[in-house]
């Protein structure tokens, strides 16, 4: 990847750090699954990001601009992902019982807590978002492109 489009994927990895962390101090206070769904990784890496991606890409004059929206969704969902991980570790080592934890409390084994829960959602959400990211990402693509063609041939 070249400098342009990581500097794309620098603040789109910075605001999902930040959501991922409000996410768990705010079901820590108690507050309840609505208030924390709000703050949701999925909703970033399934659809927003890939489209900011998009639009970002089609706006410029980027060569393969498909390729690169996969290869920018692929990138960022598995590193939001690999962000989420620790989340679901500490959730066994501490007991949390939030339900999209899948009840990581104690008495499940170390092998589901640690490898299988939280490795088994990132594979999902990892397939799902690089279908859907792509596919809305290049329909997207396809759009703001036809708009912007005139304006960067002059």
């Amino acid at each position: 990847m070249n400098s342009g489009t990581r500097h794309i994927l620098k603040w789109p990895l910075v605001v999902t750090a930040i959501v991922i962390v409000t996410r768990v101090i705010v079901e820590r206070a108690g507050a309840p699954d609505n208030v924390s769904n709000l703050f949701s990784a999925v909703a970033l890496h399934l659809v927003i990001v890939p489209l900011y991606f998009a639009i970002r890409i089609g706006t410029s004059s980027m060569r393969r601009p498909y390729l690169i929206q996969l290869k920018l969704v692929t990138l960022f969902v598995v590193l939001t992902r690999a962000m989420v991980i620790p989340v679901y570790w500490l959730a066994h080592i501490l007991g949390w019982q939030q339900q999209r934890f899948g009840g990581l409390g104690p008495s499940v084994s170390p092998f589901t807590a640690y490898v299988v829960n939280p490795f088994g959602t990132a594979g999902f959400w990892i397939l799902a978002s690089i279908v859907v990211g792509t596919v809305l990402g290049s329909v997207l693509i396809a759009l703001t492109s036809r708009v912007y063609a005139p304006e960067r041939q002059t």
